[in-house]
């Protein structure tokens, strides 16, 4: 069974919220306060354990997913979509947004239990050992959580000490400054920590290398600083090199729930583990449903189908997200074993004692029949044919219009990747599933993407060493691409290929300058309505009603 980081002090998770929020006063009754409580060998270590629960309130939750993955080329709003004003930047994408608010009260909670860590680790009692390595993890976690807060609100507040107390005004620090600070705590976090692939969900010196890797690419793209570039391409390919982690021959079973552990996933450096009892699975909400909840939101309506009621296999449709056109078409199933590794298009009856002649409109359909097939193509008169009588068939005409525009919202072509068959009940929202955060796969990608205007022969082997392990087997050669084929478009795509879903994509497109650019030609909701300040999200209202110096920090350019 998986190690899990489950135990999080009630001391812990009360430390301050934003950076400028107001809290109840509340009698002390006990006596025992905060300062006393870290100055424990038992405190700091809650609190340290508690630096990692922030990654959880991001990595398997709706809003934040709807933060990275639509909005892009790659999804557009379901049927049940609950944050339109993300998918489509509608002039209601503002600071009163609570999914965006919730999102930043996470991010600077999450930091300011760091911060508290880091003051706290020196004098507490550990031995030397002890604070190295705490001081490495929650070194790394900091770098992550600063990463988040100024890749997607950019010159924002940056806090490297401890919040106490009520904070009545608030300074930008440039984008340099923040990322001074991740570079930094990134370096302490390799130089405290040992290379070893992690197994029980807490950062190694690999993860800080991999994510260190992600980082520098996306300063470099920013600055076009080519020692960042060549500092990318070298921690990616230290680490493709360890031996330590090895690609999948068969992209569907990496995704498999017999894989979903990333401690025991070789293409798994780093992820935020999960648990499928939810009460263990612990952020910084008292309420429950805090599990990891990925696998809900690309569901389909299936369960209103001839021959279909609800199973725990084929999951809850909660039907948020949806693929583009421009998505579906990037995949190549002939040679490319991703598209079906990626996305479901067939289902069976699962009515149980249905048996052929029951239904009227498909009278050939029986229990355990295919019940629903969805083609990314125009279904051919052969096809329809096929159909006839036996399932319900749903092509390309059905799902879009010639614009790309959804005709049906609630019926699609499903991601898959984040199934669960093992939750415990059909109306389990959770999965113990862990989330990947830095597969191997994308290491290739980002040397390709740093090597590509210095090295392009070595990215372009990069490239193709990825795409033949992903080729359906006896196809290698027809998925290797020639160096005329290979560009930041190109490997751009790659991405989408492989990382479809797991929280990169708006990131990677705004690294590269092509948010809009790509939303203009590939998302037919937010194409008329993308602007050039969208490349970073509004400051919540709320934070800006705390502060007093509201002259001096005011709301990013653009929004109201």
């Amino acid at each position: 069974m998986k190690t899990k980081l489950l135990r999080i002090s009630i001391a812990a998770l009360s430390l301050g919220l934003s950076s400028c929020e107001k809290f109840l006063e509340e009698q002390n009754k006990s006596g025992l306060t905060e300062d006393a409580f870290y100055g424990t060998e038992q405190g700091m270590i809650s609190v340290v354990n508690a630096s990692y629960s922030g990654l959880r309130t991001w990595y398997g939750k709706e809003f934040p997913l709807a933060m990275t993955e639509t909005g892009t080329d790659l999804f557009l709003r379901g049927g049940d979509n609950k944050a339109n004003q993300l998918s489509d930047y509608t002039v209601d994408l503002n600071g009163g947004q609570t999914n965006i608010t919730d999102a930043w009260n996470n991010l600077y909670r999450s930091l300011n239990v760091c911060n508290t860590a880091l003051a706290g680790l020196p004098q507490s009692p550990l031995d030397d050992a002890a604070k190295a390595q705490y001081e490495g993890e929650v070194r790394f976690l900091r770098a992550q959580y600063l990463f988040l807060i100024v890749e997607t609100w950019g010159d924002v507040v940056l806090n490297t000490e401890p919040t106490q107390g009520i904070v009545t005004t608030a300074t930008r620090s440039a984008v340099d400054d923040f990322y001074n600070v991740i570079f930094g705590d990134l370096d302490v976090a390799i130089a405290n920590l040992n290379p070893a692939k992690s197994t029980d969900g807490r950062i190694t010196q690999d993860v800080a290398k991999a994510f260190k890797a992600r980082a520098c690419l996306t300063r470099a793209s920013a600055t076009n600083d080519a020692s960042l570039y060549s500092e990318a391409a070298a921690l990616a390919k230290e680490l493709i090199a360890s031996g330590r982690y090895q690609l999948f021959d068969d992209y569907k079973a990496m995704w498999d729930m017999a894989n979903a552990d990333g401690g025991g996933n070789s293409e798994v450096l780093y992820y935020v583990n999960y648990t499928n009892d939810d009460l263990l699975n612990g952020d910084f909400d008292a309420v429950g449903g805090r599990g990891n909840n990925n696998h809900l939101h690309f569901i389909m309506v299936y369960d209103r189908e001839v021959g279909m009621e609800r199973t725990i296999g084929y999951g809850r449709p909660f039907q948020r997200y949806m693929p583009s056109v421009h998505l579906l078409d990037l995949y190549n199933e002939g040679i490319d074993q991703r598209y079906h590794g990626s996305f479901q298009t067939v289902w069976l009856a699962t009515k149980s004692g249905m048996v052929p002649g029951e239904s009227p409109i498909y009278p050939e359909m029986g229990f355990g029949d295919t019940a629903i097939v969805t083609l990314k193509t125009v279904a051919t008169p052969a096809q329809v044919e096929r159909a006839r009588n036996r399932y319900r068939l749903i092509d390309r005409n059905n799902m879009y219009r010639a614009d790309g525009t959804p005709a049906l919202r609630s019926q699609f072509i499903q991601l898959s990747k984040f199934m669960d068959p093992t939750r415990l009940t059909v109306a389990q929202e959770w999965s113990s599933r862990d989330v990947f955060v830095i597969r191997l796969a994308e290491l290739y990608l980002i040397v390709a993407e740093a090597e590509l205007n210095t090295n392009p022969g070595e990215a372009l082997e990069y490239i193709n060493e990825l795409r033949s392990t992903r080729a359906i087997p006896g196809k290698e050669i027809d998925m290797e691409i020639t160096a005329a084929e290979l560009s930041l478009d190109f490997i751009l795509e790659e991405r989408a290929r492989e990382l479809a879903g797991e929280f990169t994509r708006w990131y990677d497109l705004k690294r590269t300058g092509k948010l809009v650019e790509y939303v203009q030609t590939y998302n037919p909701d937010g194409k008329s309505n993308i602007k050039d300040f969208h490349t970073v999200r509004p400051i919540p209202q709320t934070q800006l009603d705390a502060i007093m110096n509201k002259d001096e920090f005011k709301q990013n350019p653009g929004y109201n």
